[in-house]
């Protein structure tokens, strides 16, 4: 999974070669050595890491309490065990540590299928991922969840977090709730649900089946709805051959009054090239879509780095309406087309997106065989907004489909209020 996860998210990794040549250490030596591990690790991490302080999470504290245990550790596993214990407690899908192995957790959202949320009293499903297992079986958005594997959530919580419940924060709550409905990577789940007054067990596939499934499948599909175009990208954003298979399926459609951009199956990311061959079709000049800012170089040099990055024109143009849906399972690149398709007056519609955190790159450190993947750039609207705050124009509670219930098409058929930027 995580080799999948970096080949996404290449181009990402190449735009930051010059950090990465001064972030990156020498390879790992044959003995292993926790304390110069650790102080390798500590260094990626507060000089390169974007999001080291963010509401609710105080990445100083993080890296203080885990500092003991991490030099403590007596073989490399241990202290990549340690590392992943930080990299939870960051609460950031874009923050993974490897090599991963059976007994590990899964990468989410990739592999997850159920979002949920702790309302300070009960740990409640938000959104269930179209097509999926848990889908399948009935579960529906609303359930309280009472067990995983048997166990009370609370403790499940705090064996992902390494940490007391009660010392964690609600975005670390619901990262690690998150990661344990998504379960043990390539391992079936099993869970009690409570819908009213009845209690249900489930014992759900392993989440990686359904990565597996839409990797193997076709990198986007068409649908008309009468004389609305839809393209459903499939989790393909890092295959640079959706360049075409977009242009394609837009030529098909272009006789169409107005076209949807479905990209609420699209967690795992992808690559900017990719990105700006879709939205290409739909400028007639070139445009500013999203903001960069690394804090490497204010960290370590003082002067600071931000640039803006635009989409040019590209390809057949489409003349109709845009609509661009997203939802929990929208990641990464996939966010950041929501944002871009923003700034170029497109109306976006859908929940709540994924929320990883900046433009990735891939780190090892001295020391050790840990590999860490994390984001090295801030992201922002055009106007400046962190892009893990955007929301949608068309915002919905709940946007994924179940069966040929599509809250999405209906939203647009609704649609009235929200304005394209001029």
């Amino acid at each position: 999974m995580l080799v999948r996860l970096r080949n996404r998210r290449l181009t990402a990794a190449l735009l930051l070669g010059v950090i990465s040549h001064h972030l990156r250490a020498e390879d790992p030596p044959g003995a292993f050595d926790s304390s110069a591990a650790w102080t390798s690790f500590e260094q990626l991490v507060r000089r390169g890491y974007a999001y080291l302080e963010r509401p609710g999470i105080d990445g100083n504290a993080i890296l203080s309490t885990f500092a003991p245990r991490a030099k403590a550790a007596r073989t490399d596993a241990e202290f990549i065990d340690v590392l992943q214990l930080v990299a939870h407690n960051f609460a950031d899908p874009h923050f993974v540590v490897g090599p991963l192995d059976a007994s590990d957790w899964a990468v989410i959202p990739t592999s997850s299928d159920i979002f949920a949320h702790y309302n300070g009293k009960d740990f409640r499903v938000e959104e269930v991922r179209a097509g999926s297992d848990a889908s399948n079986q009935g579960i529906r958005p609303g359930m309280t969840i009472a067990t995983i594997a048997g166990r009370p959530l609370r403790a499940s919580i705090e064996a992902i977090t390494g940490r007391p419940f009660a010392q964690l924060t609600p975005p670390q709550v619901d990262f690690a709730l998150n990661t344990a409905l998504a379960g043990h990577r390539g391992q079936p789940r099993s869970m009690e649900l409570i819908a009213g007054q009845k209690r249900k067990g489930f014992t759900l596939a392993a989440t990686a089946e359904q990565a597996k499934r839409v990797s193997s499948g076709p990198m986007l599909e068409t649908e008309r709805r009468g004389d609305l175009g839809i393209i459903r990208i499939n989790n393909s954003l890092g295959n640079n051959g959706l360049i075409a298979e977009f242009g394609n399926a837009l030529h098909s459609l272009a006789d169409t009054r107005a076209l949807l951009i479905d990209l609420r199956n699209t967690p795992s990311g992808g690559n900017t090239s990719v990105a700006r061959g879709i939205m290409g079709h739909f400028v007639t000049r070139d445009m500013p879509y999203q903001m960069h800012v690394i804090p490497y170089e204010a960290r370590v040099y003082g002067p600071t780095r931000k640039f803006v990055e635009y989409v040019a024109p590209f390809g057949e143009r489409y003349s109709g309406k845009i609509y661009v849906a997203g939802g929990h399972w929208t990641g990464s690149m996939g966010e950041g087309l929501m944002i871009g398709f923003d700034a170029i007056g497109a109306t976006t519609v859908g929940s709540e997106l994924a929320h990883l955190l900046g433009a990735l790159s891939n780190e090892t450190i001295a020391g050790s065989k840990a590999k860490i993947d994390l984001g090295t750039e801030e992201l922002f609207t055009v106007p400046g907004q962190p892009r893990a705050s955007f929301r949608p124009c068309v915002y919905l509670e709940q946007a994924e489909r179940n069966g040929s219930i599509d809250p999405v098409v209906a939203a647009i058929d609704v649609e009235s209020g929200c304005q394209p930027k001029p």
